[in-house]
């Protein structure tokens, strides 16, 4: 079964951001914005030099300048968890991740980059796209769930054009013109936000990455229909009820599992770099971007086709004091 649920989240996934199989923190990495990249970006602060304000003087009290203070230090920074972030775990957290770097470091990039140099980028692409199309009915399931009917009907269409014209899936025909359906992740942790259960706690489990109680005990039910059609399409003559099915994976869903990681790490490779390099904290900018890309999630299933999602997302735990405005006298 942890075949299995390696494998999970690459089949749910978007191309650009496939919620980490081997590890899921390099898919996080992946999905930092811009600006998100500029909030953890190293750079010191330029100082600013201010007048000084008289001894004693009212109108200029210790407390204000101290915060407008635009030449703070980085280390001053408090980059504890913000209570907006369910992290009560926090210093168990910080290990696991320790832990991970350097497996990832010594065993899981390296293999990725022999996948690089040994598969043509045709083949990744169409090995990404085959298994993006197969998770397509976890994404209908529960557009159905969440009530959402127009959702349903694009992701079955989708998934029946890519699979009749894309050769299996093997390419996304769907995204071209004229029927313009891109990919959407959605799963069992989706529709448990959707319904307003919120992310409970933080937590980061060693190799695999980030997830929450949430997300995990969504997890189990994509897994629980994951691994019943990977039996059924790995065993086509079985004559077991389909809910009745123990699934028997066997090493195609091994080698299923080992392809999809190494290609979400082959294809995350720069971001996951630059994001270690330059983040002042890796672990928590981890953590932000992650509970803050959930919530975008969530929120864009949420909202009426045609609209844009509303979220208040998260605090930033990584505030600048140089953007700080000073208080009015």
């Amino acid at each position: 079964m942890l075949a299995a649920h390696l494998a999970l989240a690459a089949l749910t996934a978007t191309p650009a951001s496939q919620s980490a199989a081997l590890p899921p923190f390099v898919a996080a990495a992946a999905s930092l914005s811009a600006e998100q990249k500029g909030i953890v970006a190293a750079e010191p602060l330029a100082p600013a030099p201010a007048p000084a304000a008289p001894l004693g003087d009212p109108a200029t009290p210790a407390t204000a300048s101290a915060t407008a203070d635009p030449s703070a230090s980085l280390d001053d920074i408090d980059l504890a968890a913000p209570k907006s972030f369910p992290d009560p775990l926090e210093g168990i957290n910080r290990i696991s991740y320790a832990i991970s770097q350097p497996i990832d470091r010594f065993v899981i990039r390296p293999a990725a980059m022999v996948y690089k140099t040994i598969v043509p980028k045709p083949a990744r692409d169409g090995a990404r796209n085959a298994i993006s199309n197969f998770g397509e009915p976890i994404v209908f399931i529960n557009d159905i769930i969440q009530m959402r009917p127009k959702r349903a009907i694009r992701t079955l269409g989708r998934f029946l054009v890519n699979s009749v014209l894309g050769l299996g899936g093997l390419f996304d025909i769907a995204k071209r013109e004229p029927f313009h359906i891109a990919h959407r992740n959605n799963g069992f942790g989706d529709t448990l936000g959707y319904y307003g259960i919120g992310p409970l706690i933080y937590v980061y489990v060693p190799v695999l990455g980030p997830t929450t109680l949430r997300d995990s005990a969504g997890e189990y039910g994509d897994s629980y229909f994951l691994d019943r059609n990977l039996h059924k399409l790995i065993h086509p003559n079985g004559r077991s009820p389909y809910f009745r099915t123990r699934p028997k994976l066997g090493k195609s869903g091994t080698i299923l599992t080992v392809i999809s990681g190494l290609d979400q790490r082959v294809e995350n490779d720069d971001d996951l770099r630059i994001f270690r390099e330059d983040s002042v904290d890796p672990y928590a900018a981890l953590r932000a971007n992650f509970l803050q890309d959930r919530a975008g999630e969530i929120a864009e299933l949420k909202a009426h086709d045609g609209e844009a999602p509303a979220s208040k997302g998260f605090d930033d735990p990584l505030v600048d004091p140089a953007t700080q405005a000073a208080p009015k006298p």
